[in-house]
């Protein structure tokens, strides 16, 4: 480790320094990253390419006020250098050992644990629009830190062609934001060779001959007028980057709304730092182009960069009877069984649809909240925002068909303290799935997701059945699921899920809901119980959200034709399930009857099963729902819901031919 180098605990050391002893650093570091990662393994080529730019970064802003979001984030190294964390570089990868990307749990100055390209746009951006609407992480220390924080995304090339990466910019430049920028580390390559049409162009700004001794060329010019020409050949750089701006050609950014600047040399960190200070003065959205070479200051990566992408360490003997410890962490609730209720349940008032119960919810959660932010992603009037949009203008983002960026931009928001709610139909939040994973769920944030169309939607057909949610939502980690049966519960479900520390799915369907009992008269919320609607006997329906409702019209079908009461549960959550009222009812009813509005495998049903398996509970099961196959389009939900037998009629004859 360099003499200079040493000296640095943290990003207050880099910017205590004189500008000119960054040069020596950026050795240092580069040095120091060469030293460890030959032996470890790890990201070669990428580290030693972003040098520079990290320097000047940590010596322009302040992270711990400021953010800085990097795109995939295996570039991470210098940063992690200078964040305090040199020490354990040497364990970067390894088990104990720190992480070879970004991690939110290893230092405030990761944003987020990342790994996937493209999204750092729209994460970011989520973050600049969240401090509008949360305090600021850290007051301002000086005058020129008046105001929202910095918020900077660091991209490559290759990254910025990411289909999301588009989605991020489009949606930026339409905000128009300022104190918001994309630093574009353009160095032609990801792992391999950058590729499309957007490489294509990076190119051509790359090689045209204005950014190869333009400056140089206007200098001599103005050198050579007399009388002045000596005087402003200091301002020939200013010259030369208007002059090489406009042959550049296309304009792709400007015409997006954004500030483009470059390109520069991401190699010269004295200049990066004169460039970002002078940015830091300007308004709007800036993209910063810097060109960078892949594997800078080690030969074998500069000249292949795509080998020298990743280093492997020296391979090392095998001990025999070795075996390394696997750590978990599991996050259980602790649900306990209630005491007895009324076995009566509401009786309907008026019903209105549940978008309009979500949507009235959602109005007077913001009233209470200025946190409480609404997202859609081209759908305003179909999801029920659009009396939102004109109560709260400025908490209001319609991201357009943009579901990838959408719930990134989520992440980003909540992330900054805001509360977000993405209303975004079941199907269409397929489009943002990575994004689910990475952005909101992997980072444990607090973003509600509000599944309309949640089930059979009739005349839409198999392109428009939300009925895949809960199977591909409940494998994530800590990740709540709740269905609400009527608009009171809808209103429970929005307060805890805004309360709640964590993401949160609220699925309902295409349909009118009953406004049911007051709040007084029902069983209070909890995470993870389930709200009992009938004591019976035999048979046991426990229905997921409106699907309850469908089974107490079964209830009374059975009590009809089969001469017994059956109990009826509404389950409320799918994750966590209530395993407690699970084992009682396995344990005192002959027959569990589970019914949902989704597909059978992967959905509430097989969660229940599981559970009772995990509880060693002895229970013959009988799951309703959609059969693994594509639902066809019909006039109606309720068509859909009696050609498979998921109607009362149905329910009651399929419990009837089970019991025989």
């Amino acid at each position: 480790m360099g003499n200079l180098l040493m000296r640095i605990a943290g990003p207050e050391d880099v910017r205590a320094l004189d500008k000119r002893e960054l040069p020596t650093l950026c050795a240092d570091v580069r040095q120091f990253i060469l030293d460890t990662v030959l032996k470890t393994g790890g990201h070669l080529g990428s580290n030693l390419g972003i040098v520079e730019a990290t320097v000047a970064l940590h010596y322009c802003f302040d992270f711990l006020r400021d953010r800085l979001v990097f795109d995939v984030s295996h570039q991470v190294y210098p940063h992690k250098i200078l964040t305090g964390r040199g020490a354990q570089l040497h364990t970067i990868r390894q088990t104990g050992g720190i992480s070879g990307f970004c991690h939110i749990d290893e230092s405030p100055y990761d944003m987020f644990t990342a790994g996937h390209a493209g999204t750092a746009i729209s994460a970011a951006l989520g973050l600049r629009c969240g401090f509008d609407h949360a305090p600021a992480p850290k007051p301002p220390s000086t005058p020129e830190e008046e105001g929202s924080p910095w918020v900077v995304s660091l991209v490559g090339d290759a990254g910025l062609g990411a289909g999301v990466a588009f989605e991020g910019l489009n949606h930026a430049g339409d905000l128009d934001k300022s104190r918001y920028m994309v630093v574009l580390n353009d160095n032609e390559w990801s792992i391999s060779k950058s590729v499309g049409a957007l490489a294509k162009y990076l190119s051509r700004i790359r090689t045209s001959p204005l950014v190869h001794g333009a400056t140089k060329k206007i200098e001599d010019l103005i050198a050579a007028i007399p009388m002045i020409g000596g005087k402003v050949v200091g301002k020939a750089h200013e010259l030369g980057n208007v002059l090489r701006h406009l042959a550049v050609p296309g304009h792709i950014f400007e015409e997006l709304g954004i500030t483009y600047v470059g390109p520069i040399d991401g190699h010269d960190v004295v200049g990066l730092v004169d460039t970002l200070q002078r940015l830091k003065k300007l308004d709007g959205v800036v993209l910063l182009h810097l060109l960078t070479q892949k594997g800078k200051g080690y030969d074998a990566a500069k000249n292949d960069p795509e080998r020298g992408h990743a280093a492997k360490p020296p391979a090392k003997p095998a001990k025999d009877g070795s075996k390394a410890k696997e750590s978990l962490t599991k996050e259980s609730h602790k649900i306990e069984v209630r005491t007895d209720v009324n076995g009566t349940h509401a009786v309907p008032r008026k019903s209105i649809s549940f978008t309009q119960s979500f949507a009235n919810h959602l109005k007077r959660c913001a009233e209470r909240d200025p946190r409480v932010v609404a997202i859609t992603a081209a759908m305003p009037s179909g999801t029920g925002l659009v009396e939102f949009s004109e109560k709260f203008p400025t908490r209001f983002y319609d991201t357009g068909i943009t579901e990838q960026h959408a719930v990134a931009f989520c992440g980003g928001l909540a992330r900054a303290g805001a509360r977000p709610v993405a209303a975004i139909y079941s199907t269409f939040l397929q489009r943002g799935y990575d994004q689910v994973f990475q952005e909101v769920a992997l980072q444990r944030l607090p973003v509600v997701f509000a599944l309309d169309r949640g089930g059979l939607v009739g005349q839409d057909g198999p392109t428009h059945n939300g009925v895949f949610d809960l199977a591909y939502l409940r494998a994530f980690p800590g990740f709540v699921l709740c269905s609400p049966r009527d608009d009171a519960e809808m209103g429970q479900m929005l307060d805890f899920a805004l309360r709640h520390n964590g993401p949160v799915g609220i699925r309902y369907p295409r349909a009118n809901c009953e406004e049911a009992l007051s709040d007084e008269q029902r069983e209070p919320l909890e995470l993870g119980r389930g709200e009992w609607l009938q004591r019976g006997e035999r048979v046991a329906l426990v229905g997921y959200g409106p699907m309850s409702q469908e089974a107490l019209s079964a209830a009374r079908r059975i009590e009809s034709e089969l001469g017994f009461r059956p109990s009826v549960v509404n389950a409320r959550f799918a994750k966590p399930v209530d395993g407690a009222l699970l084992a009682e009812l396995a344990s005192s009813h002959r027959l569990l009857v589970t019914i949902e509005d989704h597909t059978i495998a992967g959905g509430f049903g097989s969660a229940c099963l599981e559970e009772l398996n995990e509880r060693g509970a002895r229970a013959e099961l009988l799951r309703i729902g959609v059969p693994d196959q594509y639902i066809e389009h019909m006039n109606s939900p309720a068509e859909q819901h009696a050609a498979l037998g998921m109607d009362a009629a149905g329910i009651a004859r399929r419990v009837a031919e089970r019991l025989r």
